[in-house]
């Protein structure tokens, strides 16, 4: 498989029209043709069915045809960085994360990074964070911030500590919970107070049935009542704000919102919040990735 057949069939796949992809490609009738029979002989299957008077995808072509899309656009966006660096005029940084509650720590830790060196391109990627991780490994993230993850190991990769992280509750002001301790006046919550009422639970789905099935839980959950479970930090204050209960979330996802009250928790246990980069770029102390951290350090 080669750039020529897959620009070939994400072009005629557009058009579906031989002549017309053979113009926006500069190319003649029978050289597309060649093109799409020689993927097609390569790949084994159909991609096209073609008659006298049409052209149209097969079932297979376009389950196909989004995997070619992101292909080509991998390939063009690496060719053109690898121009760029080599002329020293771009410096891509990808950073993976995993929910839309770090954007505001990433965007403190860069801000700095940016105003001095006008040549760094962040790329961010929202994803589970064993995802992100498999892309770390790859060599297809430069660094991942967020959660310690006990299930993640590899000798090539480092975990840098920015702190321990511990847990704050978050609820709806009108919600019995922050009524009650507004009554009390209360500035943080125990266990005691929380037990009464129904918890939102937000849980990455690739750790829900590790978490649940072994009895793996960091946060106290009262199986008597009907507790929510969401995927997200974001999702978690949605929730939060609808009135369906009150959340635990890490301190550093712990956006303000004039709509909820927040109170640290008594008896929260701490984890690690740090980044997950590679060994090497740790030693090199010019760069953006070792940038970064430093600047971590200094926004926690």
């Amino acid at each position: 498989m080669n750039t020529q057949q897959l620009e070939c069939f994400v072009t005629l796949a557009k058009t579906l029209n031989y002549a017309k992809a053979a113009e926006q490609l500069s190319m003649t009738q029978p050289a597309v043709s060649r093109q799409i029979k020689s993927l097609e002989n390569e790949m084994n299957t159909r991609l096209f069915q073609r008659t006298t008077r049409s052209v149209t995808l097969t079932q297979v072509g376009w389950q196909f045809l989004p995997d070619a899309s992101q292909i080509l656009a991998i390939y063009y966006r690496s060719r053109e960085w690898m121009e760029s660096f080599h002329k020293n005029e771009r410096n891509v940084l990808r950073i993976g994360y995993a929910d839309s509650h770090a954007n505001r720590l990433i965007s403190k830790i860069l801000s700095p990074i940016l105003d001095s060196q006008n040549n760094i391109v962040p790329e961010l990627t929202l994803d589970q964070t064993d995802a992100n991780l498999r892309r770390l490994s790859l060599s297809q993230l430069d660094l991942v911030i967020g959660m310690r993850d006990a299930k993640f190991a590899d000798e090539a990769i480092d975990f840098v500590k920015l702190r321990d992280d511990g847990f704050i509750c978050i609820v709806s002001k009108a919600h019995e919970l922050a009524l009650e301790c507004k009554k009390r006046r209360k500035k943080c919550v125990s266990s005691s107070d929380l037990w009464l009422h129904r918890q939102i639970i937000a849980i990455p789905p690739y750790l829900l049935k590790h978490t649940f099935s072994r009895g793996h839980r960091i946060i106290p959950v009262n199986d008597e009542l009907d507790n929510v479970l969401c995927a997200t930090i974001s999702e978690a204050y949605s929730l939060a704000l609808a009135g369906a209960g009150f959340a635990l979330i890490p301190e550093h996802l712990a956006l303000p919102h004039k709509e909820l009250a927040f109170f640290p928790w008594d008896e929260s246990p701490h984890a690690p919040m740090g980044i997950y980069c590679r060994k090497e770029a740790i030693h090199d102390k010019d760069s953006v990735v070792c940038k970064f951290i430093g600047e971590a350090k200094l926004a926690i």
